[in-house]
């Protein structure tokens, strides 16, 4: 009998650990099996339903109302501010139909008014179709029986409804209620999908606020919450620079769309219309709160989560110093009115007594405008503008001071001296004659201070005595003539114009001054025309183009700073919101050079003292006297600058526009200012509207370093009349 062969111990461990292992792996592959299975139960049976899920899940951002950034004066005064109001707002989930929509107002009605006024009839009419039948019936029985058996379309049904229904017959049938409704269901029909539209945000009462909290798990995608508006704590001081914001129904303006778009607006964003509100839209905007929503199958909103909290707009601080703003506001409106009712006074005093002989018309003495700044760095201080309507009363027309453009005169003069020396063709101290210059074929030009003799003058008493003739010789020579007695003007000037246009936009003139506001008018510089030589040499004094009161004030203080043209500037620092509290600065905007204007320091010194003596010299060895002198005079400190007079005509009538540009300290100036008077009475001598340059440097060192307040210049008829007879003035 054979021996069994028994297995070792080892052998038998070899053979348990092998199965085990094949059991493993079996287990293994029906997992994986199972996996298979699901991944693809999960990909082609129930993947649309999941991608739909997915799809629904989104972020959006959303257009929460965030409080935009707010404005200051330098410093520190609130200009344009927030203020905060309670809202209703509505929800739109996706696919909502207009029935949906409608359900919700109704409900919506029983807890807020509306206010009815803006609603259109097209609206009513719809509203009428759809919830008054039999009335709709019996005014077009023969139309609806046509609907019925389907010989017209529903459409052409409304179309004839819409024709026979007037504003009468719809009201007569519709209820406040149902106009409530309405008014509700209006402000939500135009609602975008997943984007929070404000129904009502004015007027809202505590009592809805709370009434409509306390339902909103009832009312189908209705939130509450805070809106903003504008306000302003100055009234209409400078709103019309401060600018505008769409409100939240108009949302991006059509005429900007495509600019906002470009930028990643949606349409229904509030965004900045005009001025400073548009130029600083960047930093006054904020930061929308970004929203994660979620929607079922329907499209109705089963849940959202915030995903990025909205952040109000930073904080913009200007140039403007306010209280220096409010006080030359209440100097211009003295000054123009005292002014126009000089000229009443004048006139009537004229229509008894006959005893002068120039024609005054009051009503055309209507506007003034001032700008003050800072020479050194460019800064704005204030600008002013006012004007005087039909009905009498003193209006704002701030913006005039960068969009009204006027003949200046003789306060451009200093240009016409620097264009001379830089061009070569007038040296400093230069003497000249002043006398009456006879052309061919034309009347003589004079000067006002010098009718018939001929007086030796430099160009520095040129300046102090508005010698037109001086101006007139320095522009021949830039176009290459000296001048004689009885000589022809030239026919071709057109280099030579280019030459005094090119001088005067060094300074400023007929250019942009680099304001940081839209709408800025560089003025007219038109072609020289039928007789080019005569016009050409009105330039020179200051009687062809035109240039806003910005711009002048550039002018002089680029004249102030030695040459130095600094862009003029509103905006000075942003900073971060932080509730009451100043924010941290985010960027401050430096001072910049536009351009330097070349001449030697020598040739500088020349229009400095003519400046100087314009407004403080009395030349008793010749009687003469600085054509500013009787305003300025008596200024501490001492200030310098340049009077102008240009005639012109409004409404056909001859007027002057009156400028009188300045700057003090004369000899180290930290403020420099631009007035100009237009359509003042066209009368020799002119009515003394340079006071008001006086006060406006009174008021500067009164504020700034507390100076003695001094009072705002009286006119008085007594005073005046006798100097306007008799020429003294």
């Amino acid at each position: 009998m054979k021996r069994a062969k028994v297995k070792s111990l080892e052998a038998l461990n070899r053979q348990t650990l092998k199965a085990r292992i094949n059991i493993i792996i079996s287990i293994i592959f029906f997992l994986c099996l199972i996996l298979i299975f699901r991944l693809g139960y999960l990909q082609i049976v129930q993947g649309d339903e999941y991608q739909e899920e997915i799809e629904n899940a989104q972020y959006v951002e959303i257009n929460q109302s965030v409080p935009r950034g707010e404005i200051y004066d330098r410093n520190g005064n609130l200009l344009v501010g927030n203020e905060s109001r309670p809202a209703i707002y509505f929800t739109r989930h996706r696919n909502m139909n207009n029935s949906e929509i409608m359900d919700v107002a109704e409900q919506l009605s029983e807890y807020i008014h509306m206010d009815v006024d803006m609603i259109s009839l097209r609206d009513k009419q719809d509203f009428v179709i759809n919830h008054y039948h039999d009335e709709v019936a019996s005014l077009m029985s023969d139309e609806y029986t046509l609907l019925q058996d389907g010989n017209i379309s529903r459409a052409d049904f409304n179309e004839e409804f819409y024709n026979r229904a007037d504003e009468g017959f719809v009201d007569e049938l519709l209820s406040e209620e149902d106009l409530n409704i309405l008014g509700i269901y209006v402000e939500m029909v135009n609602a975008p999908e997943l984007n929070p539209a404000i129904i009502k945000n004015e007027g809202v009462t505590e009592e809805e606020f709370a009434s409509v909290n306390a339902a909103l798990d009832d009312l189908e995608g209705i939130s509450t919450g805070m809106d903003w508006e504008r306000y302003y704590p100055y009234d209409s001081t400078l709103k019309v620079i401060f600018g505008e914001v769409s409100s939240p129904d108009e949302g991006v303006p059509r005429e900007l769309l495509e600019e906002y778009l470009a930028q990643g607006y949606s349409r229904n964003d509030r965004v900045g219309k005009t001025y400073l509100e548009r130029q600083y839209e960047d930093v006054l905007r904020g930061e929308k709160e970004q929203v994660k929503y979620s929607t079922d199958k329907s499209g109705r909103i089963i849940d959202q989560e915030t995903v990025e909290s909205g952040e109000p707009g930073d904080d913009l601080y200007l140039t403007i110093d306010i209280e220096l703003q409010l006080e030359l506001e209440g100097l211009a409106e003295h000054h123009l009115m005292s002014l126009r009712e000089l000229a009443e006074d004048v006139n009537a005093r004229d229509a008894v007594t006959g005893e002068i002989d120039y024609t005054i018309i009051p009503e055309h003495l209507d506007t003034v405008l001032l700008v003050v700044q800072d020479p050194n760095n460019g800064d704005v201080l204030a600008m002013v503008g006012k004007q005087i309507d039909q009905d009498g009363d003193i209006v704002d027309f701030h913006y005039g001071t960068l969009t009204s453009t006027f003949v200046p005169g003789s306060s451009i003069k200093g240009a016409t001296i620097v264009t001379g020396y830089q061009e070569d063709v007038l040296d400093p101290g230069e003497v000249l004659l002043d006398e009456p210059l006879r052309f061919s074929g034309d009347n003589p030009r004079t000067s006002f201070f010098n009718r018939d003799s001929k007086i030796p003058i430099d160009d520095q008493e040129a300046l102090m005595v508005s010698s037109n003739v001086y101006m007139y010789k320095v522009a021949l020579r830039l176009a290459g003539i000296e001048y004689e007695e009885g000589m022809s003007l030239p026919h071709d000037i057109t280099g030579a114009g280019q030459k005094l246009r090119n001088g005067f936009s060094q300074f400023g003139l007929g250019v942009s001054t680099g304001i940081d506001l839209p709408n800025e008018a560089l003025g007219l510089s038109p072609d020289f025309g039928q007789y080019p030589a005569n016009n050409y040499l009105s330039l020179s004094i200051g009687q062809y183009d035109t240039y806003s009161a910005l711009q002048l004030s550039q002018y002089v203080s680029t004249i102030a700073t030695g040459g130095k043209r600094m862009e003029h500037s509103l905006a000075k620092e942003v900073r971060g919101s932080n509730m009451n509290e100043d924010g941290p600065v985010l960027k401050t905007f430096n001072p910049t050079v536009l351009n330097n204007v070349n001449i030697s320091e020598e040739e500088w010194q020349q229009v400095h003292d003519g400046f100087y003596d314009v407004f403080n010299t009395h030349d008793q060895s010749t009687d003469r006297y600085g054509t500013g002198w009787d305003a300025y005079h008596e200024l501490e400190p001492k200030a310098a600058g340049k009077t102008g007079t240009a005639e012109t005509y409004k409404d056909g009538d001859g007027v002057f526009n009156q400028t009188y540009l300045g700057y003090a300290p004369y000899d180290d100036p930290d403020m420099a200012f631009s007035v100009i008077f237009p359509n003042m009475p066209y009368t020799i001598p002119f009515f003394p509207a340079q006071y008001f340059g006086a006060d406006v440097v009174n008021k500067f060192y009164e504020l700034k370093y507390g100076h003695e307040a001094e009072a705002p210049f009286d006119y008085d008829v007594g005073w005046f009349y006798p100097q306007l007879e008799y020429g003294d003035y």
